[in-house]
């Protein structure tokens, strides 16, 4: 290989890498916009700064020569942008909040005066997505928090979503959705751009992260026309951000109680006259965040734990006390037969084919003729306790 190839090479990778870091966004989101004058007439070469309120980051963009301008991959939070040029009144507008793999478009008019006047205007971005095809939904941190979560299992939030169908559970193997169609076992699940699925054997999607409702940020679920960038799948993907830390310090403790002294008994069970069952479950944790070093470097921590003791019933059919014995001259079928138990030790072949075996006498098995394993098996089973059969 000549040294041109070489060259053509390391600057196919640099432009590569350079197109990956402005457009791969899976866990963050982008601001662009245009920059016009009074007129509508485009403006070139104005410095747009973008700062990130919860950590005063800045970053700075510029506008091309059709007035246009994107930054670069940005964490999900509010935001203030800033439009200047000399001979242009500044432009500001806050209160700017981005999501998770939102492109909101931001638009200036530039007025003409002097760069130390300022125009500020205060909204929100535009809802309307107008940049991609991808058909999803947003989940922020005030609904994680506030709706109620059996087990606070966040993935439950996903049914927020229109066009969802599948089963959702507690379990790390229990994740099987779909959205708008696509097929269930083409889902993924994204935990700060990291993938936290893996297949398993009976089909299904296994969650490998149950990460705590209080250090979440948002979430959001793409069920149509996913960005390329997400090639583990071809269906549905669930992109969850976690929260970051801050200037300031931010925490809660909680712990959430379930008690069965609190709970009335079943209405079947009342009329069994059995008792209540104990149920015990205590959820408990933190979370914790704040600046390491101002400005520059933040952290977040996150504990969870989940204590629970329950004691649950069942009705079932066990041998009873005469069919522990080999008697089975009292079982019948649901019409109301004898069941009829063949001796095994009798089989012979049947000159009209197949075999033939001598029903037990009395439907009774001869103690003799009983295995020892058997009767240990018997020994587990507990006795009957009220009669019939489940």
């Amino acid at each position: 290989m000549n040294r041109r190839s070489i060259l053509f090479l390391l600057s196919t990778a640099i432009v590569l890498l350079a197109a990956s870091r402005a457009s791969a966004q899976s866990s963050t989101g982008l601001i662009s916009g245009a920059v016009r004058d009074s007129t509508g007439a485009v403006i070139p070469n104005a410095t747009i700064q973008i700062t990130h309120l919860e950590t005063d980051r800045q970053i700075t963009a510029a506008t091309n020569d059709r007035g246009q301008y994107v930054s670069l991959p940005l964490s999900v939070g509010n935001y203030r942008l800033e439009a200047s040029l000399s001979g242009f009144k500044r432009a500001v507008r806050s209160g700017i909040k981005l999501e998770v793999q939102q492109n909101a478009q931001v638009d200036f008019v530039l007025e003409v005066g002097e760069l130390a006047e300022r125009v500020e205007v205060v909204g929100d971005a535009p809802l309307l997505e107008t940049t991609t095809s991808t058909l999803g939904r947003v989940v922020d941190n005030r609904r994680i928090q506030e709706l109620p979560l059996n087990t606070r299992n966040v993935y439950d939030l996903v049914r927020l979503t229109p066009g969802i169908s599948g089963s959702i559970t507690g379990r790390f193997d229990g994740m099987n959705w779909a959205v708008y169609g696509t097929r269930r076992r083409s889902m993924d699940i994204l935990i700060d751009g990291a993938t936290a699925t893996h297949p398993t054997v009976t089909g299904y999607s296994a969650i490998t992260v149950f990460p705590s409702v209080d250090a979440i940020q948002e979430f959001k679920v793409m069920g149509a026309g996913v960005p390329a960038e997400f090639g583990r799948s071809i269906g549905t993907v669930l992109n969850v951000v976690y929260k970051s830390g801050s200037n300031d310090c931010h925490g809660s403790a909680y712990d959430f109680l379930r008690n069965s002294v609190f709970d009335a008994n079943d209405f079947f069970a009342n009329r069994r006259g059995e008792k209540l069952g104990s149920f015990r479950r205590n959820q408990f944790g933190g979370v914790l965040s704040g600046p390491i070093r101002k400005g520059s470097t933040f952290f977040m921590a996150s504990y969870e734990g989940l204590r629970e003791r329950r004691l649950s019933t069942r009705l079932v059919t066990v041998p009873t006390l005469a069919q522990r014995q080999g008697n089975f001259s009292e079982t019948l079928t649901r019409d109301g037969r004898p069941v009829l138990v063949f001796d095994p030790f009798t089989t012979r072949a049947n000159p009209a084919g197949g075999f033939l075996r001598d029903a037990v006498r009395g439907n009774i098995i001869p103690r003799a003729q009983m295995d020892p394993a058997g009767g240990n098996v018997i020994g587990f089973f507990p006795p009957p306790n009220q009669p019939g059969g489940a």
